[in-house]
């Protein structure tokens, strides 16, 4: 475990972390400004809460989370038949995967368009609403929607989620 500052200090660090190539890393920042990682082969697992993502020439498994910034994530080789996700609330998601990922992939974007390189075959639209009643419980009724939309690039496989609330969403092949 390595971290800088504290909870009650205004003042931010920077740190540089030097380590193995196959390494697992798991990396979150509160009010840090970007994450960058650069050529990691392993489980990743990285949170911003107010800043960008930036993975460059990983490899392995990325799960990235960020509220406020981007997630751009290049990927030289994916490794095992692990999900992944790629989200943000207020900012753009891209990803760069290697030409023959094999996936299902579950797309959202509220307020932005979904691009992508891979010939993806969507898969028919299977979003039925979904009822909640306990009015007898003195509770409400609700009938909610999932927007996302899911298909498969090079045959499908583990599931990929891409998602954000305000920003495009783009899917590169390597």
């Amino acid at each position: 475990t390595i971290s800088a500052g504290s909870l009650t200090s205004r003042s931010g660090s920077n740190l540089t972390i030097e380590v193995p190539v196959n390494t697992n890393l798991q990396l979150r920042t509160i009010n840090g400004s970007a994450i960058d990682v650069t050529g990691v082969n392993g489980d990743l697992e990285i949170e911003n809460s107010n800043g960008s993502i930036n993975l460059t020439n990983v490899s392995g498994s990325v799960v990235a989370h960020t509220l406020n910034g981007g997630v751009t994530v290049s990927m030289d080789r994916i490794t095992g038949n692990k999900p992944m996700s790629f989200t943000s609330m207020n900012g753009k998601v891209d990803v760069t995967l290697p030409a023959d990922a094999k996936a299902r992939l579950r797309l959202k974007s509220d307020n932005g368009s979904i691009f992508s390189d891979f010939d993806v075959k969507l898969e028919p639209d299977s979003n039925k609403p979904v009822v909640e009643d306990k009015r007898n419980q003195n509770g409400k009724y609700r009938i909610s929607v999932d927007k996302a939309v899911t298909g498969t690039i090079n045959g499908g496989g583990p599931e990929y989620t891409f998602q954000t609330m305000n920003g495009n969403i783009l899917i590169h092949k390597k």
